[in-house]
C-alpha cells in the first residue's frame, strides 16, 4: 500500500484526522470522506538541461512518450503509474519506465544525470536546479489537485486550525 492509500485508510479508520494528498483518479476512492482542494498543479515533463528537449518551451505528449522514463516505484507509489497511464492514454506510443526510485529526490537526480525524463508537476519547481528544466506538455493534461481529506462531520479544534492554516499557506503560493 502506497503513502496515499495509507493516508486515506488512516483518515477513514480514525487513526488520522486529516491528510494532504493528490486524490486517486477513481471517483469513488474518497467515498465517505471530505476532500477540499488547496491548489491545482500543472503536469509537466522534467528533462535534463542537456536533453535536446531542453531548448523547447513545450513538448508534445507523443514526443515525450518515446523518451525513456524515470518513475516512482510501483509498490510504494501505485498512483504514479495510474497518472502516467491516464495522461498518455490517447497517445499511440506508451512511456517506457527504465528506472524506478522510492522518492522524488532519486527521480530528479536520475533526470539531472540524463538517464531519462519524468512526469512531474510545477509544484516541484522549487527543487529544480540549473540541471533540470520543466516543460509544458501539449495537449496540456488536466491539472492535478492537491488537497486535504478529512472524515465528514465536525473536526476537532486542532484539525480545524490546521486546515485553516493550510488553506492560508496554499493561497499564498498559488
Amino acid at each position: 500500500m502506497g503513502p496515499v492509500e495509507t493516508n486515506i485508510a488512516g483518515v477513514r479508520d480514525g487513526r488520522l484526522q486529516l491528510a494532504i494528498i493528490l486524490p486517486p483518479l477513481k471517483a469513488n476512492a474518497l467515498e465517505e470522506l471530505r476532500f477540499e482542494e488547496l491548489l491545482t498543479a500543472r503536469v509537466c515533463l522534467a528533462v535534463s538541461c542537456a536533453h535536446p528537449f531542453a531548448r523547447r518551451q513545450s513538448v508534445s505528449l507523443a514526443d515525450a512518450a518515446r523518451e525513456p522514463f524515470i518513475g516512482l516505484t510501483h509498490e510504494e507509489y501505485p498512483r504514479y503509474l495510474e497518472y502516467l497511464n491516464a495522461i498518455f492514454a490517447r497517445v499511440n506510443d506508451k512511456p517506457r519506465l527504465v528506472e524506478e526510485h522510492d522518492g522524488w529526490s532519486g527521480v530528479f537526480s536520475a533526470v539531472a544525470a540524463g538517464t531519462g525524463v519524468a512526469l512531474t508537476s510545477d509544484a516541484f519547481n522549487y527543487v529544480f536546479n540549473d540541471r533540470i528544466k520543466c516543460l509544458r506538455l501539449t495537449p496540456e493534461p488536466k491539472r492535478v489537485a492537491i488537497g486535504i481529506i478529512t472524515r465528514k462531520g465536525k473536526l476537532g479544534p486542532a484539525a480545524e486550525k490546521f486546515c485553516q492554516c493550510a488553506k492560508e499557506a496554499f493561497v499564498a503560493i498559488r
